[in-house]
């Protein structure tokens, strides 16, 4: 899956070398969430997946997807 918008120092042209190293771990955390482009690029969910970010939009927009996907689709709908 490609994230809903480009982020600045984003990963998703390297998750696929990065994933190859880290395998398939138990659980995920990451510390600088921005796009989530290594935790949709994710091959396999882990038991625990954790995202986190500094800008407090990031981490809410997450929330809202994860939460209420069809409330964020109709505000994203023109």
């Amino acid at each position: 899956m490609i994230a809903p918008f480009p982020y600045f120092g984003g990963k998703r042209t390297i998750a696929p070398l990065v994933w190859e190293r880290f395998g398939s771990p138990k659980q995920y955390i990451e510390p600088f969430c921005g796009s989530a482009a290594m935790l949709l690029a994710a091959p396999a969910p882990a038991s625990l997946e954790v995202v986190a970010d500094a800008n407090g939009f990031i981490a809410n927009f997450w929330r809202a997807v994860k939460h209420q996907p069809e409330r964020v689709a109709e505000w994203a709908d023109y």
